[in-house]
């Protein structure tokens, strides 16, 4: 896989929701509401911003066209940010529609693999635009579940004022990338299906964590599990598995996702929670089916004879982990074990597959 990243050169951004504020009750152009609002933090992000980026608005608005948006955001103070409007009114074709974001790109002057767009409606503005093949970054400030159990947005923001770090630093592998890496170290299928739910399960306890106030990341959860299994058929010897993916993710630039595999091997001690999730989804995931901690124990001490009695002599710690997850949730063991093996670890029809090239 080319480690080498596209830079960002272009931000779009929704506009109702994101930029402005829609206001209940208001109807018809928002120019012409009797007061518009700007989200908090809004004029600073793109104060921030628009010296190292190209900023466009790309928004749905059926009532309003160029002029009509860039007259609400004069009024809010924020049009002098922007180089760019493109409207669905305008254009014919709406979001998460691709052509909608090849069109706004080629307005803009940029390539997909240049431009990062945000936005808070999940459907619309993050599927659309992975789609379409640009990045994406959910704007969040509701706190609500992503809903899908396989994310595909490359970060989340619940302030828009933490847009600017965000984006000083490169994004985690997205789904294609990683699913191109396990081909690209030839990881059979069957590890592939296994570490998908894995992944499912690691991301909805951390999501149910982070609801719970825990600070965890449920995206770098997702993918550490994604790629926990990357050297399994390439490691040597059984006590280097995890090792050989940490060092492949360290030298891609992915520290956290380097040590998420590293500790998420049979005698490890996972500090982190992301760690904790990922060591612990793996260890109640068989194949792709979630049968808990005794029968997957069972089933790891079956195929691998020789390390039985060391794989037994785990069962104690991994108990002890997932009594510090469910307490942390304030949960029932096997409540949460039924809720996670009633998801759907299948990935979603528009997630590109890695090219066979």
């Amino acid at each position: 896989m080319n480690s080498q990243r596209v830079p960002i050169r272009a931000v779009l951004f929704d506009w109702g929701g994101t930029l402005m504020r829609e206001i209940p009750g208001f109807d018809g152009p928002m120019a012409d509401w009797p007061r518009v609002e700007a989200v908090p933090g809004a004029r600073d992000a793109l104060e921030a911003l628009h010296a190292r980026f190209a900023l466009a608005v790309a928004t749905n608005a059926g009532a309003s066209d160029e002029i009509l948006v860039r007259k609400a955001l004069s009024r809010a103070g924020l049009d002098q940010y922007v180089s760019a409007v493109v409207t669905a009114r305008d254009l014919g074709v709406s979001k998460p529609n691709p052509a909608f974001f090849h069109a706004v790109l080629k307005r803009a002057g940029f390539s997909a693999a240049e431009a990062v767009m945000v936005g808070d409606a999940y459907g619309a503005d993050i599927v659309g635009a992975k789609t379409a093949g640009l990045q994406a970054v959910w704007f969040n400030p509701t706190r609500s579940h992503c809903p899908l159990v396989h994310p595909v947005h490359d970060a989340e923001i619940r302030v828009l004022t933490d847009l600017p770090q965000v984006l000083e630093h490169p994004f985690l592998p997205d789904i294609p990338a990683a699913l191109q890496l396990l081909h690209e170290h030839a990881v059979p299928e069957n590890i592939i299906v296994h570490s998908l739910a894995v992944a499912a399960v690691a991301h909805h306890l951390a999501t149910l964590l982070h609801a719970q106030g825990v600070h965890v990341d449920p995206l770098l959860s997702h993918r550490g599990a994604l790629l926990h299994d990357l050297d399994k058929l390439s490691s040597e010897k059984p006590a280097d598995h995890g090792v050989v993916t940490g060092r492949i993710l360290h030298a891609l630039g992915w520290p956290a996702l380097a040590q998420i595999a590293e500790r998420h091997v049979l005698g490890a001690h996972p500090e982190t929670w992301e760690e904790k999730v990922v060591h612990y989804a793996d260890k109640i995931v068989e194949e792709d089916k979630v049968v808990g901690l005794e029968a997957r124990v069972t089933c790891l001490s079956c195929r691998y004879s020789a390390e039985g009695e060391k794989i037994a002599r785990a069962l104690p710690g991994l108990l002890a982990l997932e009594e510090e997850i469910v307490g942390a949730l304030g949960a029932a063991r096997n409540p949460l074990l039924a809720e996670l093996r009633a998801l759907d670890p299948r990935l979603p029809a528009f997630v590109a597959p890695p090219s066979s090239a």
